[in-house]
């Protein structure tokens, strides 16, 4: 099966509305079908000093995600992207997707940064949604940020039958980029499953905004200091569960609790 992936980067603001602005006019360049992949933290904004969230407007940002949701159903397009949010009183780091038919999934990032743990609530999920295109359902999941450190998370959602794994990231420092790269690769061979990662557009980007193959091949990179997308077709057909029906599950297993 064919999908069209359409990855986004840009530089996201702490202004709820400029960001949701650039992320409409990014969505008004793909088609019907199309699955918009964005950064993690994109539309509320995203920094490690977190004293930022003071000034997120909670009426804003539910605005943006019910216009998001409705530009979804207008031009048929699937919409994945990152934010922070509040549920019961409780600030998460989630990733959202939203689906034309009025669907909305949210991943809160159940692995958080150090420096995220005093002011986040944990996620306490591993979770999947279904994008349905022409009437085949295509399982997927978010990963966030430093959750491509703990490739544990990624096997058992391959496990778990996912088919495409979209790893949003707001992450910088340059001297970091060639490892985390690695890791996108890895995930991605490691599993048999394509990886979209989508970070946010700086000079010293500290992980690239790319597309691997289950192979561990990379299909297609955008320069780190642009705001742009690229559309590109995969063929789910290249998923594979041969690596994952080799593992010696007598001696390790990896199960969810």
């Amino acid at each position: 099966m064919d999908v069209n992936i359409v990855l986004a980067q840009f530089e996201p603001s702490f202004r709820v509305f400029e960001n949701l602005n650039k992320m409409i006019n990014f969505i008004a360049q793909s088609s019907s079908g199309d699955i918009v992949v964005f950064p993690e933290g994109c539309l509320s904004g995203y920094s490690d000093n977190l004293e930022f969230l003071h000034k997120v407007n909670m009426k804003d940002l539910e605005k943006a995600i019910a216009e998001l949701r409705m530009i979804s159903k207008e031009k048929e397009v699937h919409i994945v992207f990152g934010s922070c949010i509040v549920e019961d009183n409780n600030w998460y780091n989630a990733g959202f997707y939203l689906s034309p038919k009025g669907n909305k999934h949210i991943y809160k990032k159940v692995n958080l940064a150090f420096h995220e743990r005093e002011t986040f609530k944990a996620g306490d999920e591993l979770s999947h949604f279904y994008i349905d295109l022409n009437g085949e359902k295509i399982k997927c999941a978010i990963q966030l940020c430093r959750e491509i450190r703990f490739p544990e998370q990624w096997k058992l959602l391959s496990l778990q039958g996912t088919e495409i794994i979209f790893y949003l990231t707001n992450t910088l420092g340059a001297e970091k980029r060639q490892v985390w790269d690695a890791h996108l690769i890895s995930r991605a061979a490691e599993n048999q499953r394509y990886v979209i990662s989508s970070n946010i557009t700086s000079d010293v980007q500290g992980c690239s905004s790319m597309i691997v193959s289950p192979n561990g091949s990379i299909i297609k990179t955008i320069p780190s200091n642009i705001e742009a997308i690229e559309r590109i077709q995969l063929n789910l057909e290249e998923n594979s569960d041969w690596y994952l029906n080799q593992s010696r599950s007598d001696l390790v297993k990896i199960a969810k609790i």
